[in-house]
């Protein structure tokens, strides 16, 4: 991306990054989270053991010791599209430039805009600018591998719930009930191997149609519908034998005590 020379002769610094997050959780990561992921061991005032924040309006950093130190100003607050504001690390307000940072979704992405101009107030601008050309790549690395690394612990922490309906199938006995037939040993088996896996919530029949039942699993992780088909239909050999038909239904929780 090229940056336009304004009349003050030192261009802006324009540097975009995709994050594999949408919108909202990119500027929550970016603001609320700015306490993870700023490498304040390279790039602070107090140095490794002190902590930044967005906090009344400001950016503030704070040393173990309990020093703070005033980064910037917030000048505009409009999430999850945009948020600007001053910027003077280790300076006073009266020598801060401006920084603006724009969140735009792409699908399932967002694409990340940070753009840092003023650097007419500063002693040496050109120099200013030649220095945080080089470090703001290495703070945006640092953002997105936080990013990335929240959407690996949400998918990790994610379940899928599936209700399987079972009823009788093609070669059920026509004569008693179908939990005399010893094909249905195989069901009880495979009920144990899901508690025993840690998927089975609750399992049992449905006294108002005789012969059916229904089972509860959930399953760690997102998108895990096909293999909680899988394990209903093939593990499962009284399915797989027809004694039980089945129906996998996925579902949502929305509710729990």
């Amino acid at each position: 991306m090229t940056a336009q020379m304004p009349a003050g002769g030192v261009p802006p610094i324009r540097r975009e990054i995709v994050v594999d997050a949408d919108p909202d959780t990119a500027f929550e990561a970016f603001t609320a989270g700015i306490g993870r992921w700023w490498p304040v061991a390279e790039l602070s005032v107090h140095g490794a053991e002190s902590t930044v924040e967005f906090a009344g309006g400001q950016i503030v950093e704070r040393s173990a010791s309990g020093q703070t130190a005033i980064w910037g100003a917030v000048t505009s607050w409009n999430p999850p599209a945009m948020l600007a504001f001053t910027w003077h690390p280790g300076q006073g307000p009266d020598r801060a430039s401006q920084v603006r940072v724009t969140f735009t979704e792409l699908g399932e992405k967002t694409r990340v805009l940070l753009e840092h101009s003023g650097w007419e107030i500063l002693d040496d601008p050109a120099a200013a600018r030649a220095e945080y050309d080089e470090g703001w790549p290495h703070v945006l690395d640092c953002y997105r591998d936080d990013v990335a690394a929240l959407i690996a612990a949400a998918e990790q922490s994610a379940e899928t719930w599936v209700a399987l309906l079972h009823k009788p199938g093609p070669t059920a006995p026509t004569a008693g009930t179908i939990f005399d037939d010893p094909r249905f040993a195989w069901h009880v088996e495979f009920l144990g191997r899901m508690r025993d896996a840690g998927y089975l919530i609750a399992a049992g029949p449905l006294p108002d149609e005789p012969g059916a039942g229904l089972t509860v699993l959930r399953l760690p992780g997102t998108g895990q519908s096909e293999k909680a088909r899988k394990l209903a239909t093939e593990d499962d050999q009284s399915v797989a034998d027809g004694l039980l038909a089945v129906t996998v239904r996925p579902w949502r929780v929305l509710l729990r005590a």
